[in-house]
């Protein structure tokens, strides 16, 4: 039997960690389903308690609660980030309105994972967090719309995270000190 190449290994503990944030976060995150396609994973995923503008009634915002999530592992991850789909889109700058990619990295990291990714949607999803640079901006009526209502933010119940998690983050997130080798060491001569 073949030994699990890297993306095997990380998408199976990102499909762990997933039941993980589900389990501490019951009644937020419901887990639905996992599919194996040939250019990647993807993990469909029900967010709830999470408000988002679907729709207008006149000038009122319709708001959903509950979004039907699809967030994908390309082929090439962790080089290549987790993506996120809503079905139905929800009205925000940083959300496709025909297809529901959402934008969700500016900057991304190998060492991203899927808790990351689903507090960035979930803070996306409820106007907590807009990317109005033109290359984020997908629906530009939607950008408008918030810049003229700075005050724009919708409700969600914040994720909870294990205290293991954390600390992994905590570690992944710090950089070595590097020297270069042929400069000498400070107090050598």
């Amino acid at each position: 039997m073949a030994e699990a190449t890297l993306y095997e290994r990380r998408v199976d503990g990102e499909w762990k960690l997933l039941a993980e944030v589900a389990r501490l976060n019951p009644g937020v995150v419901e887990v639905v389903a996992r599919r194996r396609l040939a250019d990647g994973d993807v993990f469909e995923v029900r967010l709830h308690q999470t408000a988002g503008i679907v729709g207008w009634q006149g000038a009122a915002a319709v708001l959903e609660r509950s979004h039907r999530v699809l967030l994908r592992f390309p082929r090439f991850f962790p080089s290549v980030p987790i993506e996120a789909t809503l079905a139905p889109p929800v009205f925000h700058p940083n959300v496709d309105p025909i297809n529901g990619f959402v934008c969700l990295w500016t900057r991304t990291s190998p060492g991203d994972t899927i808790m990351e990714a689903l507090r960035r949607l979930q803070r996306i999803v409820a106007w907590a967090a807009v990317n109005y640079s033109a290359e984020h901006v997908m629906q530009p009526e939607a950008a408008r719309w918030g810049q003229e209502h700075p005050d724009h933010g919708l409700e969600f119940t914040p994720l909870v995270e294990s205290e293991g998690f954390k600390l992994a983050r905590e570690y992944q997130e710090r950089t070595p000190r590097r020297r270069r080798l042929d400069a000498p060491a400070k107090g050598l001569s």
